[in-house]
């Protein structure tokens, strides 16, 4: 009996979790380094204009990542090619030169909302660009980057 209740509790756990998803992806890097000119790129398909979403970049590092932040150039392209550019420094210490997030063993998990709420006012495939901007060869510590769209509250 408890083994059942505890697989109620772990599904309705991660069900809960990826509640409100849209859409999400995922790039992993070679030897965990994420070199300094190679960009990273992920397609958003939008079957319906009008939708609303939060755009959040996720992050996963291991506990050997070396800085406190990680700065990123973000370009998102829409369908007819109209371009929004920002420049985003994401902090992943805390003040107290403590990692922020989620961690389970040696990986951090670290969520930055881009676009809180963005309207997708056109139908087509949406592009969202990201450039590390570590003035280094190669950025060492980080085993994936993604894009998640949740649904705006």
């Amino acid at each position: 009996m408890k083994k059942v209740l505890f697989l109620i509790l772990a599904a309705s756990f991660l069900s809960s979790c990826q509640k409100g998803v849209i859409y999400k992806e995922f790039h992993k890097f070679d030897n965990y380094t994420w070199g300094r000119f190679d960009k990273v790129s992920f397609e958003i398909p939008v079957e319906e204009e009008g939708t609303s979403a939060d755009i959040v970049f996720t992050i996963r590092h291991i506990t050997q990542y070396p800085y406190d932040n990680l700065p990123v150039n973000v370009i998102l392209t829409t369908p007819s090619g109209e371009e929004r550019i920002m420049e985003k420094d994401i902090a992943l210490k805390d003040s107290e030169n403590n990692f922020k997030g989620s961690v389970a063993g040696d990986l951090w998990d670290v969520e930055e909302v881009l676009w809180k709420d963005f309207s997708f006012t056109e139908k087509g495939t949406y592009a969202i660009e990201f450039e590390n901007l570590i003035p280094k060869m190669g950025i060492p510590g980080l085993v994936d980057v993604g894009v998640v769209l949740r649904k705006s509250r």
